[in-house]
């Protein structure tokens, strides 16, 4: 049978969560029946995938000027049958699709950009509005996202569906041998209160608030140990901050990108998430699988993901006072950090696996290519 190839349309291949996103799908949703091709529209691809071919469009990042003509010319050339784009960087690929003759187009938002936050430019707005209609499907990955894609674009929220993310259940799971290991590695004793969180180094994602909560803690005469997992353009900053607090000094550790995150997820007592917006983050969702007790700001996808009080706590944005307050809390009650943490890991099982991430992703591209009759014999035989 030959399989229906599918183009995924994506600005780089890094190592945030909408890149990890596409990586779980490409490899995951049913090989056997879909060829994923990935296009990158610049040249940054980190730790390519072997089974999955990549094109790359090479346009520098921020440069001005229209894809479209690329993007036609690309889609003419693989004939998929189907072009999946990604978030704003990406969404003239769905004038492209149109204009090449793809059969199907599907669009997804996966979270904001820090200058969006609180609203969008006009130009942005408008052309959302024009682009949107000419999608097979817009969706995005939380509710919450879905009313502000909504009200940017100026239509119905009935317009756009919801697909959240979803972890491997199999891989982010609670492992004793590796958390004793990587404390161990650390420095960590059997009675210090490891706090730990994972992201990229960005102004949206308010690392400092974090730091200066754990200084708060630490001054309290908390035995606290502080890990900051990611990289990006703020790092050296916040390394000097974590310096600079008087109670955080020799306590923080900034291991960069690693490759078994899941080693560190284990080390940690407490998981938190300090982002001044989120669409679904799949560090929360992996922090969780493996039976942390999650503390996240009240933001985007978050308020989906964790039930209040009973698998995680919620902070304000930008407060550190209240984040300290919970750290504390956690820091000093073993049993609750256990019991969170348990419920925690039963809300991923039940709502947000792996498996039916894309089992949703399968069911909405057949679904979208079941009436063109160059796929309709492949699809009959699901």
């Amino acid at each position: 049978m030959n399989r229906i190839r599918v183009m995924h349309v994506i600005i780089g291949l890094g190592t945030g969560g909408t890149e990890m996103a596409l990586r779980r799908v490409v490899t995951g949703v049913d090989p056997n029946l879909f060829e994923h091709v990935i296009c990158s529209t610049t040249t940054f691809v980190v730790d390519p995938l072997p089974e999955v071919r990549i094109t790359c469009l090479g346009r520098p990042f921020g440069k001005p000027g229209t894809l479209v003509p690329s993007l036609v010319r690309l889609f003419r050339k693989e004939r998929p049958m189907l072009v999946h784009s990604r978030n704003w960087g990406t969404i003239e690929a769905i004038l492209a699709a149109r204009l090449a003759g793809v059969p199907a187009v599907v669009h997804s938002e996966h979270g904001r950009e820090f200058g969006g936050m609180n609203g969008e430019p006009l130009r942005r707005r408008l052309f959302r509005r024009f682009c949107y209609p000419l999608a097979s499907c817009v969706f995005t990955v939380s509710d919450e996202l879905r009313a502000y894609q909504a009200r940017q674009s100026g239509m119905s929220e009935s317009r756009f569906r919801v697909i959240p993310n979803g972890v491997d259940l199999t891989q982010f799971r609670p492992d004793p041998e590796e958390r004793s290991a990587q404390r161990q590695q650390m420095g960590a004793g059997p009675k210090t209160f490891v706090v730990g969180s994972v992201n990229r180094f960005d102004r949206v994602k308010d690392q400092v608030t974090l730091l200066r909560a754990a200084d708060a803690v630490a001054g309290r005469g908390v035995d606290l140990r502080l890990v900051v997992v990611g990289d990006g353009p703020l790092r050296s900053q916040l390394e000097q901050t974590a310096k600079d607090l008087p109670n955080l000094a020799g306590r923080a550790v900034f291991p960069g990108m690693v490759q078994k995150v899941r080693s560190w997820l284990n080390s940690f007592d407490a998981f938190v998430l300090p982002s001044l917006s989120e669409g679904m983050s799949n560090t929360l969702l992996e922090a969780m699988a493996v039976g942390l007790p999650p503390v996240a700001t009240r933001v985007g996808g978050n308020v989906e993901v964790i039930e209040e009080g009973r698998c995680g706590l919620f902070f304000a944005p930008r407060d550190e006072a209240q984040l300290a307050a919970h750290l504390s809390e956690l820091a000093r009650n073993e049993e609750l950090r256990h019991s969170l943490g348990s419920r925690a890991r039963q809300r991923i099982e039940s709502q947000f696996s792996l498996t039916r991430m894309m089992n949703d992703y399968k069911n909405l591209y057949c679904e979208l290519l079941r009436p063109h009759a160059r796929v309709q014999a492949a699809l009959n035989q699901l």
